[in-house]
């Protein structure tokens, strides 16, 4: 998978002399499952997950593989800690931008309209997203809570289908987490994937209802389908890289979760029969 984004590179001073480093766009295991909870943020916790996080974040230091010291030497220094945090933050909403809404004309099988977040949070007039907090955490996913469905106004329909494109070669549709069936679905992805009493392996040692990042993992596999026909799976949404995760996060709230106050500010106009619609996913909004 390729974006149009070149990961950031930083000189810093770590150790007594200047190396580069070289960031990297982890997958979504590697960085969603950290999300610590604001009351499990002990020092020794915050210290773990942050050694992880720069474990997964930096590509290289001087063309190597960083090691545990070396992450933990970032973590130790405030200074370098802080540059790294403000590199990858605007890293991610640089990802996060290369995303794209693509949504079905409800009026004819033709029309389709191409639209990125920004269109939602100037339309939706939604304070800037942020995917970190102000401690410089990996902030909680809109996903990892159960938040109710928007209201849809009278008048105008919602989209036929929401797909959805991120990068070069991922592709989906966004089905949402609303509807009478959700709950269904969702209780029915927890007993199949995480069932109870078993132990998750090794490398899906994440997979647990106690990992709020994992919760929002599952709940996104469930909201989600691929061009085949096929309804995701948490194991296919651990390996998207975590721009992809950011990006259908945010999608999913402001298509599935926010009331449309002002409808005329978010419709839009189908290319192909010119009938207005609105981009966001309604109850009948098309699997």
């Amino acid at each position: 998978m390729t974006t149009a984004v070149a990961p950031p590179r930083l000189t810093l001073a770590i150790g007594g002399r200047a190396q580069e480093v070289t960031l990297r766009e982890a997958e979504t295991r590697e960085i969603v499952p950290l999300y610590l909870d604001p009351d499990l943020r002990v020092p020794d916790l915050v210290r773990s997950r942050r050694v992880l996080e720069m474990l997964a974040l930096v590509d290289t230091i001087d063309g190597e593989i960083p090691d545990e010291p070396e992450a933990e030497a970032i973590i130790a220094e405030p200074a370098l800690l802080a540059a790294v945090l403000q590199a990858r933050d605007a890293f991610y909403d640089r990802l996060v931008e290369q995303g794209r809404a693509l949504a079905a004309c409800p009026h004819c099988r033709a029309g389709e309209v191409e639209l990125d977040l920004l269109f939602y949070w100037v339309a939706l007039r939604l304070p800037a997203w942020r995917l970190s907090d102000e401690d410089g955490l990996l902030g909680r996913p809109s996903l990892a809570s159960t938040l109710p469905p928007g209201a849809r106004p009278a008048g105008l329909a919602a989209t036929r289908r929401l797909s959805f494109r991120y990068g070069s070669d991922i592709r989906g549709r966004l089905l949402g987490l609303r509807g009478p069936d959700a709950p269904m679905r969702e209780a029915a992805a927890w007993r199949h994937h995480v069932p109870a009493g078993v132990e998750p392996e090794d490398e899906r040692a994440h997979w647990r209802e106690t990992s709020t990042g994992f919760r929002a993992i599952l709940r996104l596999s469930v909201a989600l389908a691929w061009p085949d026909g096929r309804d995701a799976t948490p194991a296919e949404v651990d390996v998207l890289p975590v721009g992809a995760f950011f990006f259908l996060d945010l999608l999913h709230f402001a298509t599935c979760n926010l009331d449309i106050p002002d409808a005329a500010r978010l419709a839009v106009r189908c290319p192909s029969c010119g009938g207005d619609f609105l981009p966001v996913l309604g109850d009948d909004t098309a699997g």
